[in-house]
């Protein structure tokens, strides 16, 4: 599996959330990286993982009141097999690595 290439540092932790900045991240630029979890307990079955990405920014470096945002939850049975969780995320992988999702993206289409 390829090394993550983007710098995070951490910021902030509070019980299961993290928040960290990536490069760039000033407090007129913010750039920052939001974790969360939920780990199953008593009567709970699924596991969650959550990770978002937020900027906002215009082209001058005026802070936007909405932000770019790209959010991705993971959810999954805690008695399912690990091969389950595996080829789901080689698949979420592949189209998030994909041009046609750069490209459906940027253009507000669907994938395919």
């Amino acid at each position: 599996m390829a090394a993550m290439t983007t710098a995070l540092t951490e910021f902030a932790t509070n019980g299961d959330s993290r928040t960290y900045t990536y490069t760039g991240h000033t407090v007129s630029d913010p750039r920052l990286v939001l974790q969360k979890r939920k780990v199953p307990v008593g009567n709970a079955v699924m596991s969650e993982n959550s990770l978002r990405v937020i900027s906002g920014t215009d082209e001058s470096g005026t802070i936007l009141p909405q932000k770019v945002s790209f959010e991705v939850v993971a959810r999954y049975p805690v008695n399912c097999t690990y091969a389950d969780v595996t080829a789901a995320l080689a698949v979420f992988r592949d189209i998030v690595a994909s041009d046609e999702w750069t490209s459906s993206v940027s253009s507000a289409n669907f994938v395919k």
